[in-house]
């Protein structure tokens, strides 16, 4: 039985993305290992783990479910962080979406249930 997931996205600089998750995201550290931290915002756990190879992050991604899709998409936006190509808009399949990317390239996507 499955009981909790935990995405985990590869880091260039694990400093770095620590504190652009930390400052940009509003995620905080639970621990940290020479080569992975523990992050989490809202009850949910965020790994990042050391990677010297950038095409990992740069094909990496993961899909948070978020309520007040539009207040985080504004703060998002307000830091510089929302990406050029993927501004909040609803999509087909019933979510209204945004995307970020962080400093590795990790697609960061954002969504809320438009048909509830």
């Amino acid at each position: 039985m499955l009981k909790k997931s935990i995405p985990q996205l590869p880091s260039l600089d694990l400093q770095k993305s620590k504190k652009f998750y930390e400052e940009n995201l509003g995620f905080k550290t639970l621990n940290e290992y020479d080569d992975i931290y523990l992050l989490e915002k809202d009850g949910f756990e965020l790994h990042l783990w050391l990677c010297d190879d950038p095409s990992i992050p740069q094909n990496s991604s993961v899909y948070y479910h978020v309520d007040e899709i539009d207040l985080m998409y504004l703060d998002y936006k307000n830091k510089g962080i929302v990406h050029k190509n993927a501004h909040i808009m609803d999509k087909l399949w019933g979510m209204r979406e945004f995307y970020v990317v962080d400093l590795d390239g990790n697609l960061l996507k954002f969504g809320q249930n438009i048909n509830v």
